[in-house]
Formats: structure tokens, C-alpha cells, sequence
């Protein structure tokens, strides 16, 4: 027996892991400009600024890659979304 793989159908919802780098906004901007599905964009606040000690307490910045993804997603008219997780991973 085979199975048949499809993509995604007209009207799916497609959620995008969103970095507020360049290649899931590329991805997130290919999708949006195909008027197909309904689309959200997802982005992961895995840690905390207080707790990065590599860089003396300047580590990454969070907050400016949260602020891209929230810019790109309103440029595509599309949903963004936080969901931290840092509770999760500094107990």
C-alpha cells in the first residue's frame, strides 16, 4: 500500500516558526503571498535576558527578534504570536 503525500490544501491553517531572521520571514512572505491559507506566525522566547550570563549579562536580545517577527507579520497581514517556554528550561 502507498501513501500519498500532499501539501497543504486552500484554506488549511499553516503555523510558522518565526525567528525574525531572514529565512522563516522569507518562508512566512512565500506563503502569504499565495492568498491560500490562513497563516500564523509563531515565535518561541526560549530564554531570558537576566539569565544569559555568556555576554555579561548582554547576551541575546530577545525583545529585538520578538519586535521582527511582530514587523514582518504585520507587513504580511498575518498573525504573530509569543509562547515563552523559559520557565520550562531555567528550573
Amino acid at each position: 500500500m502507498h501513501r500519498v503525500l500532499r501539501g497543504p490544501l486552500k484554506g488549511d491553517k499553516i503555523t510558522i516558526a518565526m525567528s525574525g531572521g531572514v529565512d522563516s520571514s522569507v518562508t512566512a512572505a512565500l506563503l502569504a503571498y499565495q492568498d491560500k491559507y490562513e497563516l500564523e506566525g509563531i515565535f518561541m522566547r526560549n530564554w531570558d535576558t537576566a539569565d544569559d550570563d555568556s555576554m555579561g549579562g548582554r547576551g541575546c536580545r530577545w525583545e529585538r527578534d520578538w519586535e521582527d517577527v511582530r514587523s514582518t507579520c504585520k507587513v504580511l497581514g498575518i498573525k504573530a504570536r509569543m509562547v515563552s517556554s523559559t520557565y520550562n528550561i531555567y528550573i
